[in-house]
Order: C-alpha cells, then structure tokens, then sequence
C-alpha cells in the first residue's frame, strides 16, 4: 500500500517597524523553510500566521495591536496566531491574556527557535519564548531576502547599551552585542553569492561595532576593510551611527573604500546641550557640526541624513530656536523629524515639563519647515550631476503624479543612487529599458519634494 505524504504546512508573515526586525522576518521565514515549511502571501491561506512587531513608540504599538487584533478577528479554526518581535519582548506573556486567539509569543532575543515554538504551538502547548542571547550568532544563514534582489541588509550587533531615558530599546533588545566577524563575513559572502550589489550594515549603534570583543576604537573601520574585498558587491552602505563612538578611523575608512557609499545616516535626536542632558545624550550643537564638518571635509559631496526629536521634556521656546537655527547652518540633506513619545518603563516618562501635544506638533511643523529650505538648496546643488544608479523597479504612475509630469512618461524605472537609503530617501526616476538589480548612470535634470529624474546617460558619455 502506498503511503500518503503529510502535507506542506504554510506560513504566512506580516512583518512591522525598521530594518532590524525586517532581517529577524528573514531569518525566521528561511528556518521555517527550512524545516519544510512553505510561505505563503495571504494569511487566510496559511496554517499559521506570524506578525512581527514593533514597540519602539506609541504609533508603532498601535499598529501592532491593531494588526494582532485584525489577524485574531479573521483567524480560521485550526490555524496558529504567533506574535513575535518587540511588542512580545515588552508584553510578554500578558498578550496571551489579552488576546487568546495568540497561540505563541516569542521575543526578540528567541526568534531563532521559531520553528520549535511553531512545533509548541500546533501541539497546543500556547508557548511563550522571551530572554536574550549571550551572543548574537544564532546561524542568520540561510536567509530570505525580501528587499528588492539586489539589495539586502546586514544586522552586525543586536541590543544598545545607551542610556537615552526616551528610549525603550534595550528593554526590548538587550545589551549591545557585536556580532562575530567570522559570521558577518560568513553572511555577506553569502548575499554577495545570491546576487545582492548593495549590502546596508544596520545595528542599533553600527558605529559601535567590535568595542565589545576587543576594539577600542577602529573596529567597524576594519570591518570595512574586510567587507569591502568581497566580491560581488559594489556598494556597502551604513545606517544609524552614533556621534560618540564615530571615531576618525572609521571616515578614513569611509574616504578610502570606493564600495562605501558617501553617505552618513547619525540620528542626533537635539542640538540644545540642556535636552541632551535630560535625554542623557552626549555633546551639543556646536560638536555635531565639528563631526559633520570632518565627515564633509574628508569625504566631499557626502549625502548626510539624522533624525531629532520634538517636544521632549523641559523642551522650551528658546531650545526649538536652537534647533532651528542650528538645521540652517549644518544644511543636512535630508532629517527626520518625530514628536517625543511618553514611553512607560522610561526615565523621560516621569521628567517635570512635559509638553502638551498641541504644542509638539506645532513645533514640528516649524522645524520641518526650516528643513525643507535646506533640503531644497540640497537637492538643487545636484541638478545636471550624473550618478551612478540601482535600479529596483518599472513603476507605472498616475498622470498628475510630478515624476510622470517631470518625465513626459508614465511608466518608468526606479532606482537609487548612492544619495538614497532604502525607504527613508527618495527615489531616481528615469525612462529607458534597463533590467532591475542593474546599475546605469542617470543625469539628473529636476526633482520633487523628495525624489529626483533625470535621463538615461550612454555609458561611454559618462566615462568621459
């Protein structure tokens, strides 16, 4: 008598917040697969269900809970509900209450057991897997990549050991550990094998990488280095540094390596000394521009990126002038502005001065205002350049969209230079016929609020 295979369980994956969790979604759906689990787009055709989320801020929680809620409204009989990520890491197994059609939780530091919880879960044990890894080394390969085939990010170290008392994130990702350099390595060899051209080095504190195995200074520099002699790939870009524990090592590094591209992404978070002092951050205005003078004195044409935030306690009239006057003269490319979020379980949740929410939000508004002005003198300044572009997509646009208006097109390709992040910048946009995962050069001849078009330069001209 013949036997009857057991049939393919199928997963599906919702996966919400930065680029950190997007790469724990990764690892998680290559176990899975693995251990002979198939992935599948919708949740409703799927035998278990995994969202992935994020707890970093108040807006960030209620998507979350919002995205729990709707997946537990719809869920079919015999199908598991798994919470995984940083809301799992705060609430624990309190969401299992709350919620019962959860069926696991499994935390940020436990992720890389997915498929024993999975196996917990249909058993009907409703586990739940908290805690933190001594080292965060737990095999990220193999990996599914789900960013556009040609780029992919590189998380180097899990956890922060910043004591910024608005933040929740060493509660939700522990102490800051480095990854090996055996296994980073390991893994972009392996990225570099499977086609990925731009490889995006992301941690809580990425300039901080290698101080706790060793390096006081230069560790990220070197990694670098090592990086850089792969194969295969031809940008390496980095996200989130710190401005303590950037060190003049790793500009030179920057400067010296044509694969690292000339951008700088260093979240600052204020310039006034007397709200860093209460965010417990260091420095001051006058020392970012010092560190941002080296990064543009060493590396010419840079394209610099940071994030503040608005309205943090003891944030006064005179502080969001500093600031203001402080974003017209570094002239950043691009910033990210957010209104401070009363985090609980935080030092800045029990700080005298809180500011009303009206008020937060009307000082943003000045701020991204005064940005703007620098951000369009920044975009203006790269009109008629040609730059060297990552192509990602053919996107078809609505007619009044200002790219179709700008283009005379409605379909185009979309790429990035070396300019734009992933998902926070903007874009390029140009007609021609050019395959996606391919680089060209591209003249840019006009721009938007936040992207750039241009024309599709022969090769031959642009070497001239």
């Amino acid at each position: 008598m013949s036997r009857i295979a057991e049939r393919t369980p199928t997963v599906s994956f919702v996966s919400l917040g930065c680029a950190k969790n997007l790469v724990d979604s990764e690892v998680m759906i290559a176990k899975l697969g693995a251990a002979g689990w198939a992935l599948v787009p919708q949740a409703d055709e799927a035998d278990a269900v995994v969202i992935n989320t994020c707890a970093f801020i108040d807006p960030a929680k209620a998507e979350s809970t919002q995205t729990i809620l709707e997946h537990a409204e719809r869920k079919r009989p015999g199908q598991q509900l798994i919470v995984a990520g940083c809301l799992s890491q705060r609430f624990g197994d309190e969401l299992q209450s709350l919620i019962p059609e959860i069926d696991g939780v499994i935390g940020t530091g436990a992720y890389a057991s997915i498929v024993e919880l999975l196996d917990d879960a249909r058993a009907g044990h409703k586990p739940v897997r908290l805690g933190f890894e001594a080292e965060p080394e737990h095999d990220f390969l193999p990996r599914l990549v789900t960013t556009p085939r040609a780029t992919a990010y590189l998380k180097i170290a899990e956890g922060c050991d910043h004591p910024c008392t608005f933040c929740i994130i060493p509660q939700l990702r522990g102490r800051f550990r480095s990854r090996s350099e055996e296994s980073i390595l390991a893994e972009a060899r392996a990225l570099a094998a499977s086609g990925t051209k731009e490889l995006i080095l992301i941690a809580q504190d990425t300039s901080m990488w290698g101080r706790d195995r060793g390096w006081r200074r230069g560790g990220l520099a070197h990694l670098l280095h090592q990086l850089h002699a792969i194969d295969g790939l031809d940008w390496i870009r980095l996200l989130y540094l710190y401005p303590a524990t950037v060190d003049s090592e790793l500009i030179d590094a920057m400067a010296a390596l044509p694969k690292v591209c000339s951008y700088m992404d260093m979240p600052l978070q204020h310039v006034s000394a007397a709200v860093l002092r209460g965010m417990l951050r260091p420095a001051n205005g006058a020392r970012y521009l010092e560190i941002i003078e080296e990064f543009r004195r060493r590396i010419p044409g840079i394209t610099m990126r940071s994030t503040f935030i608005v309205g943090f306690p003891g944030e006064t009239e005179e502080h969001v002038a500093e600031l203001e006057a402080w974003i017209e003269r570094a002239e950043l490319d691009r910033v990210g502005f957010f209104t401070y979020s009363r985090e609980d379980g935080t030092p800045g949740a029990l700080l005298d001065g809180q500011v009303a929410q009206r008020e937060k939000r009307r000082r943003l508004l000045r701020l991204r205002d005064a940005q703007r002005r620098a951000s369009e003198r920044a975009r203006a300044a790269r009109l008629g350049q040609i730059v060297s572009v990552l192509v990602e997509e053919r996107r078809t646009l609505r007619r009044t969209d200002p790219l179709a208006l700008g283009l005379r097109a409605q379909t185009v390709l979309v790429g990035r230079s070396a300019g734009e992040a992933p998902g926070v910048d903007g874009v390029v946009a140009f007609a021609g016929a050019v395959e996606p995962g391919t680089f060209v050069d591209v003249r840019l001849e006009g721009n938007t609020a936040f992207d750039f078009y241009g024309t599709l330069v022969p090769a031959a001209v642009a070497a001239r």
